[in-house]
């Protein structure tokens, strides 16, 4: 017990406390990078181009889903002919594409879908740009099920 109250203190707890498993990583990476350098230099003393290092996107891809098609339809055309009157609001209720993920209205149809497939908001929506590897299996199962769809063609309906 102590004179100034009911503390544990102890003569060491002013310093600082390290974060082994941290540097443990750190010291991991660089250790890596390291030897990517000695191979390297090796394979330009056999004429070889470099190898490439890891980008940080591609090491934190993990948790993020992969690219795939659209399911839905984007309904570009629902606004056409329409005239709105607007005040200054926030950007959800201006007139345009309002992207959610990204909080921004883009005025024309063009720009909005170069937006949906661009960088900035497959980022902010949490998906990978790498796409999924089809196998033999995937690409079998497509075919068959694009033969019967062309063998049993939906009737379409005309008013």
């Amino acid at each position: 017990m102590s004179a100034y109250g009911a503390g544990k203190a102890k003569d060491t707890d002013f310093r600082r406390t390290w974060n082994k498993e941290e540097y443990a990583a750190k010291a991991r990476a660089r250790e890596a990078k390291d030897r990517l350098a000695e191979e390297n230099d090796e394979r330009r003393k056999m004429g070889l181009s470099p190898l490439k290092p890891k980008k940080k996107e591609e090491e934190d891809d993990g948790n993020k889903q992969k690219l795939t098609h659209r399911t839905e339809r984007l309904e570009l055309e629902k606004n056409v002919g329409k005239v709105q009157v607007i005040q200054s609001t926030d950007s959800r209720k201006q007139p345009g594409f309002y992207c959610k993920d990204c909080d921004i209205t883009i005025k024309d149809s063009v720009t909005y879908i170069d937006h949906l497939n661009g960088r900035k908001h497959l980022a902010n929506a949490g998906i990978s740009r790498k796409t999924e590897k089809a196998d033999v299996n995937d690409v079998k199962e497509r075919l068959a099920m694009l033969k019967r769809k062309k063998e049993n063609p939906k009737q379409e309906e005309y008013g």
